[in-house]
């Protein structure tokens, strides 16, 4: 089950192991009957757990760990942030308020971008009445 000498299960789940034996990417590792958490979060895993770049830049710093890129050898190293770290500074005043700041710059985007698109809907419709062309004029925006 081993594809160019690595676990089929390493290459689906990314997992790679830290300093101290523990989980670093995605998954969890069981290791002698046990499950074990994982010590560390990748980029990709921040983002999933709703964090920006910026966000990562400004309450978390610089990275625990740097490993290699397991896939693409001449990119970046991967940078890993210890969990416990990220969960502080999630539980942190200052994190919770750029969360709810990036949560209504999201709002106002979507808002935004359907204000915009009704009023380009609109103007289509508009310039196809005054063109008399009934076939284009029906052009109409749909429920969401």
């Amino acid at each position: 089950m081993t594809t160019h000498g690595r676990d089929r299960r390493d290459q689906a789940g990314g997992s790679e192991r830290a300093e101290g034996g523990g989980t670093v990417e995605r998954g969890e590792t069981v290791e002698g009957g046990a499950a074990r958490a994982r010590t560390h979060l990748s980029g990709a895993g921040l983002r999933a757990r709703g964090w920006t770049a910026a966000m990562v830049r400004r309450l978390l710093g610089e990275p625990d760990l740097l490993r290699p890129n397991p896939y693409v050898r001449a990119a970046p190293q991967i940078r890993l942030y210890r969990v416990e770290r990220v969960e502080a500074a999630e539980r942190g005043a200052e994190f919770r308020a750029v969360s709810a700041a990036l949560g209504r710059r999201s709002t106002a985007a979507r808002r935004a971008v359907r204000r915009r698109r009704r009023k380009l809907l609109a103007r289509i419709a508009a310039r196809s009445l005054l063109s008399g062309d009934p076939g284009h004029g029906a052009a109409e925006e749909p429920d969401t």
